[in-house]
């Protein structure tokens, strides 16, 4: 029997350590014996626990343990071009280190010309994500609907973008599918309300929220205050307290997407972020 090293391709994966642990679990259905200790052995790490904290998210790679697992794992040439770019990609600490990563993997991915939709999907969802107009474009399309004026529609924008970056937006949007365009040279949106899933990058989504952070702490100098509504609250509470807030974040967030999606009468786009996090305590 042939041993696979993963069901996908690493080509298909924006996350390194969900590949490692799909190589795991692969190479755990052709033999039940292969356990963590095993695949460290494989791998040539002395510490037997480093490749599941890895794997878990507890530690990070560095640049000579992400070669010696792509060496251990025997990956080809351009595998080991896209690993290592991966691991720098999933654990760069800015979006200027994230987009030279992501550039490096789409790089290797033109020499292995690899043309899966999965794959380039994820390609694309990434690319989505990686700046707040692009949501905002379509949002625009959906209350307004595009004929080609990209300068009208970048004005739209607030901020305004350029003609130039609005038919860029209307262009990646179409190739996700999330407009399409109509007989009549005309967009809409491909459906009225979309969500990320539990498949949208995380590292995507990361780059994302941090983009409309920045946006709306700029909006405390350029709006009038009619124009945008931020409080926040200095809280103490336990870990279970947290967890009881965060639920009850999460059933508002998905009543106003509906309130939002009920609004017939809609004319503006907003982007809301509702941020809870530590600013001090225990460690």
């Amino acid at each position: 029997m042939n041993e696979k090293p993963t069901q996908r391709k690493i080509f298909e994966y924006l996350d390194y350590r969900e590949w490692l642990r799909d190589y795991y679990q692969s190479r755990k259905e052709i033999n039940a014996a292969f356990s963590l200790r095993a695949f460290s052995d494989k791998i040539g790490f002395k510490a037997k626990d480093f490749i599941s904290r890895v794997m878990q998210g507890t530690k990070n790679l560095s640049d000579e343990s992400a070669g010696k697992i792509a060496s251990g794992l025997k990956l080809g040439k351009r595998e080991s071009e896209y690993f290592l770019a991966l691991v720098g990609f999933n654990q760069a600490e800015t979006s200027e280190k994230r987009d030279q990563f992501f550039a490096q993997m789409q790089e290797t991915l033109k020499v292995v010309r690899f043309t899966e939709s999965q794959h380039l999907m994820g390609m694309y969802q990434y690319q989505v994500y990686s700046d707040w107009r692009h949501l905002v474009v379509r949002s625009l399309i959906g209350m307004y609907g595009f004929s080609g004026d990209f300068k009208g529609l970048g004005n739209r924008v607030h901020p305004k973008i350029s003609p130039e970056e609005a038919k860029e937006s209307v262009e990646l949007l179409e190739t996700c599918g999330l407009i399409a365009k109509k007989e009549d040279g005309s967009y809409e949106l491909t459906q009225s309300a979309i969500t990320t899933g539990d498949k949208t990058s995380k590292v995507a989504l990361r780059g994302f929220h941090q983009k409309c952070l920045q946006l709306g702490a700029d909006s405390i100098d350029r709006d009038a205050p009619s124009e945008r509504n931020i409080s926040g609250l200095t809280l103490g509470i336990s870990k279970d307290g947290y967890d009881r807030i965060v639920e009850r974040i999460n059933a508002f967030r998905k009543e106003i997407a509906l309130l939002a999606e009920e609004d017939a009468e809609a004319d503006s786009a907003y982007q809301m972020e509702i941020c809870l996090f530590k600013v001090g305590g225990k460690k």
